[in-house]
């Protein structure tokens, strides 16, 4: 006589019921205080400009890379016409990555279709700050699960991205995503992220140029499988929807590098240097240059540590680049401080805890003293300031954990010469 077990099957009770329910309501009830306080937020360019350029196209029948739409913009933002010194909002998103606005912009209200958009923004920024955790298989003590996202939530370059309502905290939650994609050996769906963060070039060009040299060094096809079937599908119904949109957009994108808004090294350097500044300033970017080659060459034959730490120093190289960036652009650099928090709170353990804290209420407090004490006085060359302490600083600490971020210990000797 044979005998078959079952498993025994679990049932749900009223109590986990009440709990679900509970944290749906909590859910819901923190979106829609998000949603209310969102409201009374007052720019949101960056928002704008994609939710105009898609309205203007989907109702008038208007190409969204006409002058129509910075016209729009900057009677939302400013209430008339930009001012000298003030961003144009001149649109250069590739059309098959605007199709992703159509959704949003199917909201007449621009207020609440900001509010909503911030609000996905709020949500991709949390998730950024655990993933970015996630990927340092850093094993914390339980206060910093609530530090760490804390800092990424209210330093000043994430707030700058939400007070603008700006895409760039959900191409870093795609960057994160793709390197958790690559590390678990899910190519296609790395491919997939690839696709849609193909814009914004001055924020994650050097990040993408490596992940390119990796997978084609490592011959993983799916990688790029994945990316030119997602591409396809988003530029097929891209020329169905305007078959002549790439002659606009070229335009578009050279007219908005004419304007010249924003902060670069070129510009910071002449500044502080009236002479030299220019010489000094393409010889930095040289250096800078190759040092991302050397990284680059040694990274893309690695192991996955090499090749996160190298990923982590181009996102922070990039604002340094002379590509002309924007302050809320630098949120993205959650992903490479979180690296740099684990390394020095693991490697110096004794004082870990006290050092690692140290870093963080840094970066959390001295770009807001910046901002409320040194720009009113100082002007842009305290802005100036403002927008290369965070690149900086990342890329200064990548470098200094950097032997053990790419060799983490392996024997007890290692072990035992912790501080």
């Amino acid at each position: 006589m044979s005998v078959t077990f079952q498993p025994p099957s679990k049932s749900f009770t009223a109590r986990d019921y009440q709990f679900i329910a509970l944290v749906s309501f909590l859910v819901v009830a923190v979106s829609i205080a998000l949603v209310i306080a969102n409201l009374t937020l007052k720019d949101g360019g960056d928002f704008y400009v994609h939710w105009v350029s898609v309205r203007i196209f989907q109702n008038d029948r208007l190409d969204p890379y006409s002058g129509e739409v910075p016209a729009r913009v900057q009677q939302l933002v400013y209430g008339g016409p930009a001012a000298a010194g003030d961003e144009p909002y001149i649109l250069d998103t590739p059309f098959h990555i605007l199709l992703l606005y159509f959704p949003i912009a199917l909201l007449p209200d621009p207020l609440l279709a900001r509010a909503i958009f911030t609000l996905i923004l709020e949500l991709a920024l949390f998730a950024l700050a655990i993933i970015s955790l996630r990927l340092t298989d850093w094993e914390m003590p339980i206060p910093f699960y609530i530090l760490f996202p804390l800092i990424a939530i209210f330093n000043f370059y994430t707030f700058q991205a939400i007070y603008e309502a700006s895409p760039v905290l959900l191409l870093g939650l795609i960057y994160a995503e793709i390197l958790v994609a690559l590390r678990a050996e899910m190519d296609e769906i790395a491919g997939a992220f690839i696709a849609v963060s193909f814009y914004h070039w001055e924020v994650g060009a050097p990040f993408l140029v490596l992940i390119a040299l990796r997978m084609y060094y490592e011959k993983r096809t799916r990688v790029f499988a994945g990316f030119f079937m997602a591409s396809l599908i988003l530029l097929v119904v891209s020329f169905m929807a305007y078959p002549n949109w790439l002659v606009p957009f070229f335009r578009a994108t050279i007219n908005n590098i004419k304007v010249d808004f924003g902060f670069n090294v070129h510009s910071i350097f002449t500044r502080i240097w009236p002479t030299f500044g220019g010489t000094f300033a393409w010889l930095f970017i040289g250096l800078l240059v190759v040092a991302l080659g050397y990284e680059w060459s040694a990274a893309r034959s690695g192991d996955f540590r090499r090749f996160y730490w190298a990923a982590c120093l181009s996102l922070a190289a990039a604002p340094l680049l002379g590509f002309r960036t924007e302050m809320e652009n630098l949120a993205v650099l959650i992903i490479p401080l979180a690296l740099i928090f684990a390394i020095v709170h693991d490697r110096w353990y004794k004082i870990g805890n006290f050092l690692t804290i140290l870093l963080m209420l840094l970066v959390l407090t001295l770009p807001w003293a910046l901002y409320l004490f040194a720009v009113p006085r100082f002007g842009i060359i305290a802005e100036e300031g403002l927008f290369l302490f965070l690149p900086l600083f990342t890329f200064i600490g990548l470098y200094w954990i950097r032997w053990w971020a790419i060799r983490p210990p392996r024997i007890l000797s290692d072990l035992a010469s912790r501080l």
